[in-house]
């Protein structure tokens, strides 16, 4: 009886979570929307010049400063719990690294906290409840192998210090014209297919987060540590007219 009702609320804790995580997604895609209209463009020479910040910094840098923090009203305006929302880039948390055992920094391209989760993790403060998202460039297809070591290396190699949520996000800015985000699903999917040091239960399958973006799909696989079932969300970025050289 007790096991069946720990069971049931573990089930409908991630439900509500997933919903959240979703809503979130949705609205990361209608920022990408509003950038597209924007006709912004990045040249990476220009950017070179300028500093020593790599490119890929670059592209995250400017999503989460001029449109993640930005339009954050539109967000706020449809859910009251995400008024505090928070996001960052290149903020560090700690995990324990599956291969050796030992406790290391884990640098997050984009960290998103104060979740509005506060009553699914009753004994979790809200600021330490995060969702992460890790960035990667797709410059030539075989790109997609450091795609998938991602997901190897951030996501299943690693046991998090404080509350991880059982959804990961990945984004992919795909930057060669000769390129869409079905070719480099295709390409992530028969990598995975080959790559025994991740167990996946679902490939990425097409998952519709925003009524008028494409582009999106969700993976499932498992923890090295534990084997504990998590879900990665991955929203390819179309910047095939947004990078010049």
């Amino acid at each position: 009886m007790g096991s069946n009702v720990a069971t049931f609320v573990q089930a409908r804790s991630n439900s509500v979570t997933q919903q959240r995580i979703r809503q979130i997604l949705s609205y990361v895609m209608e920022c990408h929307s509003i950038f597209l209209v924007d006709g912004i463009t990045y040249s990476k020479s220009g950017i070179a010049s300028m500093g020593t910040v790599m490119f890929e910094d670059h592209l995250k840098f400017e999503f989460k400063e001029n449109y993640l923090v930005k339009n954050k009203s539109l967000l706020k305006g449809k859910i009251s719990d995400l008024e505090e929302i928070n996001f960052a880039c290149e903020t560090q948390q700690r995990y324990m690294d599956a291969v050796d055992g030992k406790i290391k920094p884990d640098k997050i391209d984009i960290y998103i906290n104060k979740l509005g989760l506060k009553n699914i993790f009753a004994k979790e403060e809200d600021e330490n409840i995060y969702f992460a998202i890790e960035c990667k460039r797709i410059q030539i297809l075989s790109d997609s192998k450091d795609y998938v070591l991602d997901i190897q290396n951030k996501f299943v190699n690693r046991t998090h210090i404080n509350t991880r949520l059982p959804f990961e996000g990945q984004i992919a800015f795909i930057e060669n014209d000769k390129l869409d985000h079905i070719i480099v699903s295709d390409k992530i999917n028969s990598i995975l297919k080959t790559t025994l040091s991740i167990e996946t239960d679902l490939f990425l399958t097409p998952d519709k987060l925003h009524k008028k973006m494409g582009g999106t799909y969700m993976s499932s696989h498992k923890r090295n540590h534990g084997k504990h079932p998590f879900s990665v969300y991955h929203l390819m970025f179309d910047y095939r007219k947004v990078v010049l050289n």
